[in-house]
């Protein structure tokens, strides 16, 4: 109960700073620049990218200006001697983030892609998220500010998508396929165009979940680390 409650004040907070909002707009433009795709694999593999580069990265994205501005409200301090668990607070960023991204690529496919194998694009970009943000969240508690965050972000931001579009674009390679950017990929891509993307798509769902396992250990102590109570 007390997580749920996490997720719901999360999906609040989010909605006032207008998450929801942004992400209405950036959803209506992605489906009309889909809709001027004619040739279905050409619009598959577009929308494969826009969807890993954007509802899928989100949380990347948006997680350290969340953390930063908790900092700045000084919630983590307050926060520290709550009965919230260290783990429910990541859980609650990464739920409420995923739900958001998975929302936009669901509409987006529903509108753009007809046709699409929507629980497993949903379970593919819910994933994703989770990876990117908790990655995202480890990276924020390193950061001082935006500006920060943005110059500590950007070489994991290339690390994790490169290898991914790469191999959206034919240059392949073994070592690219167990980066969670083209695990995400060769999913979403499955579900859009599953006759030439299907094959592997469990081992790649469970790859993405262990990455999210590894990542949410490694925010739950970047998190605890930061997270004090005022005067020690």
């Amino acid at each position: 109960m007390r997580l749920l409650r996490t997720v719901k004040n999360d999906i609040r907070y989010q909605a006032r700073y207008g998450f929801y909002l942004i992400y209405a707009i950036l959803t209506v433009l992605y489906i009309f620049v889909l809709s001027l795709i004619d040739h279905p694999q050409a619009r598959s593999l577009a929308a494969a990218l826009v969807l890993l580069s954007d509802p899928a990265v989100l949380g990347f994205f948006f997680i350290g200006g969340i953390w930063l501005l908790e900092k700045d409200e000084d919630l983590h301090s307050y926060a520290a001697i709550t009965p919230q668990r260290h783990g429910e607070y990541v859980l609650g960023k990464a739920v409420s983030l995923g739900l958001i991204s998975t929302l936009a690529a669901t509409v987006i496919c529903l509108a753009g892609v007809p046709g699409a194998n929507l629980p497993l694009l949903a379970a593919a970009v819910f994933l994703a998220s989770g990876v990117f943000t908790l990655t995202g969240l480890v990276l924020a508690t390193m950061a001082k500010s935006v500006n920060g965050y943005m110059l500590v972000s950007v070489l994991p931001a290339m690390v994790l998508l490169t290898p991914a579009v790469l191999t959206a674009f034919g240059v392949e390679h073994i070592v690219f396929e167990w980066f969670p950017g083209t695990m995400a990929l060769r999913l979403i891509w499955a579900a859009l165009d599953g006759v030439s993307q299907a094959n592997g798509t469990a081992l790649q769902l469970v790859g993405l979940a262990a990455w999210c396992i590894l990542l949410f250990d490694a925010a739950q102590a970047a998190v605890a680390r930061k997270s004090r109570p005022k005067g020690g």
